[in-house]
């Protein structure tokens, strides 16, 4: 082993929470290291001297408050609200539904305030006849080749319309 990867695992090595054959591993190399065991051994003595302080004991509602802090820092974030409001649509089925849904609702309700008038910038379109309306969707088409149905009549109701003026 490398020491610098033994230099970072002499905490975990002190603590016993390797797995044997990498305690073994290390304690071959703090054995040919002295470097190492030098590193080693003040560990171990700046853990002897905090052995010699007395334990801390929390104040009463410690524990309760430190979960309450905690709880309270995760309910500010965004993912965890975002998560909640995706918990409350029960499938990708119900939320395609919901939007169409949504979608159709929007749509006849803009129609209703367009037809009651309730839009003030909607344009007045002028009104047409009946026959001018249907000449002119007509008129929309590509032309008609001549001796058609479409080019008769064509001419039959441009004439007409000629004759009404």
């Amino acid at each position: 082993m490398k020491c610098r990867n033994v230099q970072k695992r002499l905490p975990v090595y002190q603590d016993g929470e390797l797995s044997s054959v990498e305690q073994d591993r290390i304690k071959s190399h703090l054995t040919d290291c002295p470097e190492c065991s030098k590193q080693y051994k003040e560990l171990q003595r700046v853990w002897d001297l905090l052995s010699d302080f007395p334990d801390i004991q929390p104040m009463p509602g410690f524990h309760l408050r430190l979960r309450k802090k905690i709880s309270g820092l995760r309910e500010h974030q965004f993912i965890p609200r975002l998560r909640q409001v995706f918990q409350l649509l029960p499938s990708p089925l119900a939320t395609v539904t919901l939007a169409l849904v949504g979608l159709v609702t929007g749509i006849y309700l803009g129609n209703v305030i367009f037809e009651e008038g309730l839009v003030f910038f909607q344009r007045r379109q002028p009104s047409y006849a009946q026959e001018h309306v249907s000449l002119a969707s007509i008129r929309t088409f590509d032309a008609a080749p001549p001796g058609s149905l479409t080019h008769g009549y064509l001419r039959m109701a441009s004439h007409s319309l000629e004759a009404h003026r």
